[in-house]
């Protein structure tokens, strides 16, 4: 190993100036023990204790022993809805009422979207993000009778706008669902057409059980039929009534889909008795299904959590991992995008903290490794000649990222700083 490190080095110093250098960083997952990355070509070049000596670079971060780690996933948001909520104020609509009001509420809205308006505010939503350090959005877009096809352009739109900055995984999102908006089928099979990846679905906001079962059969012959994954939200609520968690894993073993379905929220498994929920969670883990759960979607769950049941389900095998879901839009008007935030939030209300490890690993896990695996991308890794994608960070472990102190933060992609946030803080005392 040192051999071949050295002769990395020495290559990199034959080879002459790089195009970043990030000095005295502490690798996530490796030794305590400050190293330097050198990248050319959009490559890791080296990576070693004095890699970068000699070594001239177009930019230079000084890391001052923080963390350098793999770019950060966000597995579950609505791209076309963010940054809408002041538009209620704004259109007279109601700040308050049941549960149909905002789906009321939500029509309203998005009824008023354009393209220009869709791709301009998931745009700020993508760049926000990597800011964050975020390398990789799942972004659900409307495909419904109000909004037709004007979100998931938007969407698509400003993915090629922010090709440079971050990669972003769209799904045909039909939320007034595949059989209660009977244009929605076709607009969804539309939109895989134009670009988006994946097939999402709302089976429970339909009218009726046989309508339920029916959009979650037609979201699987869809997905069958372009050859793409599945993004469904299922049970959403924790409602003891919403069953069709079992119904997906089911279809899911039936299609042959394992390992391709990320299911997001599963609030009402919470809801199930235990031998019920042992049931279930045994076909959820046979079938491969990811589960994204929203931590920040705990409105009105009293007297649950709203986190559906993590340890059972990570103790079963079954991939787990957190969403940010809405941002400042008819359902959100609280939280940021940043994914040590959303992972702080997620140990206290999983909660994680008796896992292995006081559960570190596994919220860290959540933001990073898990969440790729759920929107479906290959893993990423920080070694000599992978992709030079990465985020360095100021707290010098995991455990100190976790606890959210305020620090610089520079995200790399492709070899080139995208976007840093570089906080200077100083204590007085009185």
């Amino acid at each position: 190993m040192a051999s071949e490190q050295n002769g990395a080095i020495a290559q990199t110093h034959a080879l002459g100036p790089a195009e970043l250098v990030v000095d005295g960083c502490r690798l996530d997952g490796g030794s305590n023990d400050p190293v330097d990355i050198v990248v050319r070509d959009g490559l890791i070049a080296a990576i070693g204790p004095g890699s970068a000596e000699g070594v001239t670079a177009a930019m230079r971060i000084d890391a001052r022993g923080g963390l350098a780690t793999v770019p950060f996933a966000e597995p579950h948001s609505h791209p076309d809805k963010v940054y809408s909520r002041e538009r209620i104020a704004e259109l007279g609509l109601p700040t308050s009422g049941p549960r149909e009001v905002f789906m009321q509420r939500q029509r309203v809205l998005k009824a008023a979207f354009t393209l220009e308006d869709v791709t301009d505010r998931a745009s700020r939503f993508l760049r926000a993000c990597a800011i964050e350090g975020v390398g990789v959005v799942a972004g659900q877009a409307d495909i419904d009778s109000v909004t037709g096809l004007v979100s998931v352009e938007g969407v698509l739109a400003a993915r090629e706008a922010c090709a440079d900055i971050i990669d972003m995984v769209v799904t045909a999102f039909p939320q007034e669902g595949l059989v209660g908006d009977a244009r929605a089928y076709d607009l969804v099979a539309a939109a895989l057409g134009m670009g988006a990846d994946r097939v999402g679905g709302w089976p429970n906001n339909e009218v009726d059980d046989t309508a339920r079962l029916t959009h979650l059969r037609q979201v699987f012959e869809l997905a069958e039929r372009l050859g793409v994954p599945i993004d469904i939200n299922i049970d959403y609520f924790t409602d003891p009534t919403e069953r069709l968690l079992e119904p997906l894993a089911e279809l899911t073993t039936a299609y042959g889909m394992q390992g391709l379905v990320n299911a997001n929220h599963v609030g009402a498994l919470e809801t199930y008795s235990d031998a019920d929920a042992a049931r279930v969670i045994d076909k959820v883990a046979a079938a491969g299904i990811s589960i994204t759960v929203c931590p920040s979607n705990l409105q009105g769950t009293y007297p649950f959590r709203g986190v559906s049941r993590p340890n059972e389900l990570l103790d079963s095998g079954v991939n787990v991992t957190i969403g940010t879901g809405n941002h400042e839009d008819n359902w959100e008007s609280l939280g940021t995008l940043d994914p040590l935030e959303r992972a702080r939030f997620g140990w206290h209300a999983l909660p994680l903290a008796g896992r292995e490890g006081e559960g570190i690993d596994d919220a860290w896990h959540m933001i990073t490794s898990s969440a790729r695996a759920a929107i479906g991308v290959k893993p990423a890794t920080l070694a000599v000649g992978s992709d030079a994608s990465f985020v360095v960070l100021s707290a010098p472990d995991r455990l100190h990222a976790l606890r959210n102190e305020a620090g610089s933060r520079f995200t790399v992609r492709r070899g080139a700083v995208v976007a840093s946030r570089r906080v200077a803080t100083e204590l007085v005392y009185s």
